[in-house]
């Protein structure tokens, strides 16, 4: 099997490391059962197309991907619990006994739907606790049967294209960091404000949900993009940056809130024209923090 995994590899790297790789992995897995084996293969496969993509930890995506694979997680989470608040609200409103609504509710592509949602967002609380060696693929495989069952089900949980397309990229961006950053830029640094961000983004829209904020009857979808904005403004100020790579963290990061403000603010005119301009004003507004604290540290 490592014959095969090492074609993966690009030539020039096959020719100086294939030796090594080949070697390293025999003598780890020798003895070992095949589920070892597969798990350690599919490991080097992963590292095989992210050399061959030009995602070494030191290439410059890599590292915006590094920067943006805790807050894909968080919008994954974010997005998946806000479609199991919507069913949960739901099933709460309803006059249909629990008991009828759970068997019609968990059939079929719904039940797919709702089991990802969770599957993700336990997934994701894993890996922002360091455990990503089990939580990465846990999300990763939540958000794509997500996306399958989306197709399947139709405007059920959102657009039967727009949604499984965005949660087809936050899986690709979660499985694209490579990993000896992922502890580095979760549990150390990161794993509070992509915390903090499923929190700003879930718990309001929960609160609209219990009715406990009469001065609000919907949701547009523009909340939690509004959260992820103000997030990447935050980093930007922290880390005194000119706000380039934080923007482009955001922005990988978007596509499950994207879906989600897109199919809840269709056909609403002012929601579609504040999302239009949503990246564009982060983007000044991220630069601007950046260059605020550059001036403050230049003062002091």
């Amino acid at each position: 099997m490592i014959e095969r995994v090492l074609r993966l590899y690009p030539a020039a790297y096959r020719q100086t490391h294939g030796g090594e790789i080949a070697a390293t992995y025999r003598e780890m897995t020798a003895g070992e059962p095949l589920s070892s084996r597969l798990q350690e293969g599919a490991g080097l496969a992963a590292h095989a197309v992210r050399m061959r993509m030009g995602l070494g930890s030191a290439a410059p995506l890599a590292r915006v991907l590094a920067r943006a694979y805790p807050f894909a997680l968080a919008a994954s989470a974010a997005a998946c619990g806000l479609h199991l608040l919507r069913w949960y609200a739901g099933l709460v409103a309803s006059p249909t006994p629990w008991g009828v609504q759970l068997s019609t509710d968990l059939r079929g592509a719904w039940g797919v739907l709702l089991v990802s949602s969770l599957v993700v967002c336990a997934g994701a609380a894993s890996a922002l606790a360091g455990r990503w060696r089990a939580g990465v693929p846990c999300t990763a495989a939540g958000l794509l049967s997500f996306a399958v069952a989306a197709v399947v089900s139709g405007p059920a949980f959102g657009d039967p294209v727009v949604t499984p397309a965005a949660m087809a990229l936050a899986a690709a961006v979660v499985l694209a960091c490579p990993p000896d950053r992922r502890l580095e830029n979760t549990a150390v640094r990161w794993a509070g404000p992509a915390g903090a961000m499923i929190a700003l983004v879930v718990v309001p829209r929960a609160a609209i949900d219990a009715h406990a904020v009469p001065w609000v009857s919907t949701d547009y979808g523009c909340w939690p993009l509004l959260v992820l904005a103000a997030t990447g403004v935050v980093l930007t100020w922290r880390s005194g940056s000119r706000g380039g790579r934080e923007l482009g963290a955001m922005v990988m990061a978007s596509p499950p809130l994207l879906a989600g403000a897109y199919t809840t603010a269709w056909g609403e005119a002012t929601a579609a024209v504040f999302l239009a301009v949503m990246v564009p004003a982060t983007t000044v507004i991220a630069f601007l923090a950046g260059r605020l604290e550059r001036t403050g540290r230049t003062l002091l």
